[in-house]
């Protein structure tokens, strides 16, 4: 047996899959035998495994589990000619080439519709040419079928696509594929990186800045992190891009002078940008543009922060709103199920004809898709109108039929959530709105600035991409729009100025989750974890605030919260080592504080 063999090991009255770490001399006393497997983790894997084990304050057990380990004795296929028929590159596109192909790592900052996908082509050709392999992370909503269409019409059968919406049929096929050899390209989400991919020369992280490169469930890591890691660890190349990288993100790459900024649009189109003064509902001037630009045969996208109807139903006499009995939350209407639902534990129920506390009436608050779906049907009754969020979007067949209609104008007026500022490419759309922007902007998160402002521009370079756009805001917040409108960097200057003293990448956040049925019980880890903090506490260790989250209850559990911050990582972990044999969960780099 080897190191990083995987192995079966007889444990009571059961067989466990073990990992060989180590190696030692036969003991003196009797051992019960291990059975070998054909399946082993990579020395990379490996690495990354115990990287992820100790960054992330996880179980080996937990750490190893989201790999996908390689098979021995697979059989190579031989491969074809890699001849392949690339796009054209201007010079702008040239000059980032020369650029990326000069560092080890980098970002490029590339305005959306820039002709970043172009580069991260010609890129991976290199790659191949190098006999290496290359690695394309997106997240889950960008593995469009229109980005899928367009690699395989470069690469062909070398390439394959993974994500969560594969059949289990599929998977195995594509595994067998990755064990042979025979794929060269592999384009995903955030698994994708731990599977079976060998001789791995570049790593390219698409739409770098989205939220979905974070495990929300353990372990917590991050992609764009534990992939930074193993590029360096292993001198592979690795691009991150996005058209709105993060504070974070910028600022690492422009302290080792990495970063290419790429400006303007490969069709050279123009967008006009109008401000509407109203926060969430419909006002006539939007509703007047949507009018025209249907009688110009054209289409229009409509941005909401919130899917389903309204965020929630409210009592105008007692102010009570409807929450679910399990999860501290508002329930969403949804008027197609004719339910309530919670959008945290999925718990449905009918949607009440009176409020349930004192009898009096129910009016809703904030408009979500499907509600101004419905209003703006009444509205535009000629138009063809779809919503786009996952309610509606629930399969990969949905999505691909939903861009399919849209891209061949069988919708003029597409709906959605954030879903629609994810990476897709609708060329005849000539008008973006973006409705309830401020309630992004006024969230309690520390990034919420630049979550809306992120939006605003991701949301803008879905329209005009090959002719003139117009790009529609309405908010109560124009100053702070328009003072970025042309200039993203200024804002991430400004941004970073802001977070100096007290957040990332400046200070290091660790947030500390206890979550149980009986709250009592609850409260006793949560005090038994502040009890040891204060007590190793050290100047290095900042103890933020602690008590219950702001959601108090999901899945009928109660939630409590320490958030610590430390200017050193090495102080943030030793102290969270005093309290790993406590029931809790570790989230090291938080994004998410409810």
């Amino acid at each position: 047996m080897n190191i990083g063999d995987i192995i079966k090991v007889p444990l009571l009255k059961s067989v466990k899959n073990a990992v060989v770490l180590q190696s030692c001399n036969q003991p003196n006393f009797q051992c019960k035998s291990l059975e070998s497997t054909q399946e082993y983790f990579s020395q990379n894997q490996l690495d990354l495994a115990e990287f992820i084990t100790s960054y992330y304050c996880t179980s080996r057990s937990i750490a190893y589990g989201i790999f996908t380990p390689f098979v021995k004795n697979s059989t190579p296929i031989k491969q074809t000619s890699l001849d392949f028929t690339l796009p054209n590159l201007s010079p702008k596109q040239i000059q980032a080439l020369d650029f990326i192909n000069s560092h080890q790592s980098s970002l490029l900052f590339g305005d959306t519709g820039s002709g970043k996908t172009e580069i991260y082509i010609h890129l991976i050709n290199q790659t191949l040419k190098q006999s290496k392999n290359a690695l394309l992370l997106m997240p889950e909503i960008s593995l469009t079928p229109q980005m899928e269409k367009r690699l395989y019409a470069v690469f062909g059968d070398i390439l394959a696509f993974w994500h969560s919406k594969l059949s289990s049929k599929k998977r195995k096929e594509i595994l067998k594929r990755l064990h042979n050899g025979e794929i060269r390209i592999l384009a995903g989400a955030r698994s994708s990186l731990f599977l079976p991919l060998d001789h791995l020369g570049l790593i390219i992280i698409d739409e770098e800045h989205d939220d979905a490169y974070k495990s929300t469930s353990a372990p917590r890591y991050h992609t764009r992190d534990v992939a930074l890691y193993l590029a360096k660890k292993t001198n592979i190349k690795i691009l991150l891009g996005s058209a709105t990288p993060l504070a974070n993100t910028y600022y690492k790459f422009k302290q080792t002078q990495s970063v290419f900024r790429l400006k303007g649009t490969y069709y050279q189109s123009k967008k006009e940008f109008l401000f509407c003064h109203s926060s969430d509902e419909l006002h006539p001037f939007v509703l007047q543009n949507l009018k025209e630009n249907l009688q110009a045969h054209k289409q229009s996208i409509v941005f909401l922060p919130t899917r389903a109807n309204f965020k929630h139903l409210l009592c105008n006499t007692c102010g009570n709103n409807i929450q679910c009995p399990n999860c501290s939350v508002s329930m969403s209407l949804h008027s197609k199920e004719s339910s309530l639902k919670c959008h945290y534990c999925h718990y449905t129920s009918p949607i009440p004809e009176s409020c349930p506390i004192c009898g009096g009436t129910l009016s809703s608050l904030r408009i979500g898709t499907q509600e101004f779906a419905n209003h703006l049907s009444k509205e535009l009754p000629n138009a063809n109108i779809a919503c786009f969020d996952r309610d509606s979007i629930t399969t990969q067949k949905k999505l691909t039929e939903t861009l399919k209609n849209f891209n061949h104008h069988k919708i003029d007026i597409l709906i959605g959530t954030q879903m629609l500022s994810k990476g897709h490419d609708y060329h005849n759309v000539a008008l973006s709105v973006a409705l309830g922007l401020d309630y992004i902007l006024k969230g309690s998160d520390y990034r919420s600035r630049e979550k809306a402002l992120a939006l605003m521009f991701q949301l803008s370079g879905r329209s005009g991409r090959k002719e003139n756009g117009k790009v529609i805001i309405q908010t109560l917040q124009e100053d702070f729009f328009r003072n970025y409108l042309d200039d993203y960097e200024l804002f991430l200057q400004e941004e970073l100025t802001f977070r100096e003293h007290l957040y990332p990448p400046f200070m290091r956040l660790a947030l500390i989750k206890v979550s149980h049925k009986k709250q009592e019980t609850a409260i006793i880890i949560i005090n038994d974890i502040l009890t040891i903090l204060k007590q190793n506490k050290t100047d290095k260790i900042e103890i933020v605030g602690y008590g219950i989250a702001p959601i108090e209850k999901i899945a009928n559990k109660w939630r409590y919260v320490i958030l610590l911050r430390s200017k050193e990582t090495k102080a943030l972990h030793q102290m969270l080592l005093k309290i790993k044999n406590i029931p809790c969960e570790i989230d090291i780099d938080p994004i998410e504080f409810n």
